[in-house]
């Protein structure tokens, strides 16, 4: 498992529901990443979540760039968090048996 999704694992136990725990969600760093449950977006709409307002690089469409923490009314957890084994659950702050998220 690289550090990046263990960081996110760990954020996503810490804080409870958000992107980082969202089956929607695909990080592209352990703070931010894209949230594929809506069409895509413009490319200048895409990091208006972030609050960048432009850039000096034109991202091109895809989907909205949300971070981490973000939490909204279509978060979804369907991942099998056991099948990661008990020593990684531990270290992320994960229960070793399926739980309710935080």
């Amino acid at each position: 498992m690289d550090t990046r999704q263990e960081s996110v694992d760990a954020f996503y136990w810490r804080h409870g529901p958000c992107c980082a725990g969202c089956d929607w969600w695909k990080h592209i760093t352990s703070s931010a990443g894209e949230c594929t449950r809506a069409a895509p977006a413009p490319g200048h709409e895409r990091f208006y979540m972030l609050g960048i307002q432009s850039a000096s690089l034109n991202p091109g469409a895809g989907h909205i760039i949300t971070p981490r923490d973000h939490r909204c009314g279509e978060f979804v957890d369907t991942f099998d968090w056991p099948s990661l084994g008990p020593f990684y659950l531990k270290r992320i702050g994960a229960p070793a048996q399926r739980e309710e998220a935080p």
